[in-house]
């Protein structure tokens, strides 16, 4: 990285200032306040693809911090934190865990363009992730992106801003995962291991704000966390640009490890796992449930599951974890409805 020639210790003090000097300010563009309905009903989460691809960064000597539209009031706030960051690269890294942001609404699409104009006017470079941006590649090049992240982000942006910053010797092309103006891009395999990710960089965000914002409006403080990614199910409503129908899940082990750090750094009062598909391999419930209360964890949470996947057995587990609500797919009581859907 430094000429030939330069002490070690030397490259050691300068490679630390060197990326301690470099920014990377990561964002999401859902923005609750532009959705009266849900502002109404005010029950707000962290950006957790956010958190998950800042930790990842953070992992490798990369000095970040986030950008939380969530509560912002608009990209107004977005243009104070890159005059404040002064990052040189700008990541609009969308959550693809949040129901909400997979619907791609098309105000959350021109706050994207918003946020992108304003980092490319400060001279940051702008990288973006997520479903819409994957789909519609065009359109946020058209906007002044410089590189879309297609797939699973956190490897991919790993390796483009170590090409970026001289880092490796990739060029951002070569990068799978990575497209340009001028390439589609290689594809990418998802990371089977998810226990490798470090946990979500929650200390990014104003937990504190999102606390007193659940207590005042519902009486106790939710946080949300991801047991798994994807889906192998063919609903043909669902968004599945990102993991198309590949299904990977971490440990029951390494999931109750976070949630004992929640509990010891958070502190919520009830989770809300949003994975699209909660415990589907075989004995995954069983055994969270186990660990959770052999370690006194048991926290009231909902999760997502198939009613042709809840037997008395997974109920009784769901329960023991201390379960308080179960989603599930009932879209219609009619089968000439269901059938019209193609379910």
């Amino acid at each position: 990285m430094f000429a030939p020639g330069t002490s070690s210790k030397l490259s050691r003090i300068l490679e630390e200032v060197y990326l301690v000097t470099t920014k990377v300010l990561i964002g999401q563009s859902y923005y609750l306040r532009f959705d009266p309905k849900l502002w109404d009903a005010m029950q707000p989460y962290p950006p957790l693809g956010s958190l998950y691809a800042a930790s990842y960064i953070r992992s490798r000597g990369i000095a970040t911090a986030v950008f939380d539209a969530m509560l912002a009031d608009s990209p107004a706030d977005w243009q104070r934190a890159v005059e404040k960051h002064r990052p040189r690269f700008a990541v609009i890294y969308e959550d693809s865990f949040n129901y909400l942001s997979k619907m791609c609404l098309l105000r959350m699409r021109e706050a994207a363009f918003e946020m992108i104009q304003v980092a490319r006017r400060a001279g940051a470079t702008v990288l973006v992730s997520g479903s819409d941006a994957t789909d519609h590649s065009d359109l946020f090049f058209e906007q002044g992106a410089d590189f879309i992240l297609i797939g699973e982000g956190e490897i991919t942006l790993g390796e483009l801003l170590d090409s970026l910053m001289g880092r490796s010797k990739s060029k951002p092309e070569q990068i799978p995962g990575v497209r340009t103006r001028r390439s589609e891009g290689l594809p990418r395999d998802l990371l089977r291991d998810l226990d490798l990710l470090p946990f979500p960089s929650w200390d990014l965000v104003e937990v504190e704000k999102y606390r007193r914002i659940w207590l005042k409006r519902h009486h106790r403080f939710s946080v949300n966390m991801v047991s798994t990614r994807g889906c192998p199910y063919q609903c043909n409503w669902c968004a599945k640009p990102i993991y198309g129908q590949k299904y990977h899940c971490r440990s029951p082990e390494n999931v109750v490890e976070e949630l004992a750090w929640l509990h010891r750094q958070v502190r919520p009062d009830h989770i809300w796992f949003c994975d699209d598909i909660f415990g589907l391999k075989p004995g995954w419930i069983s055994r969270f449930s186990e660990l959770v209360a052999a370690r006194g964890l048991q926290t009231p949470f909902k999760c997502l599951l198939r009613t042709d996947l809840i037997s008395v057995e997974t109920a009784r587990a769901l329960k023991k974890a201390g379960c308080e609500s179960v989603w599930v797919g009932a879209e219609s009581g009619s089968q000439k409805v269901l059938n019209a859907m193609e379910k």
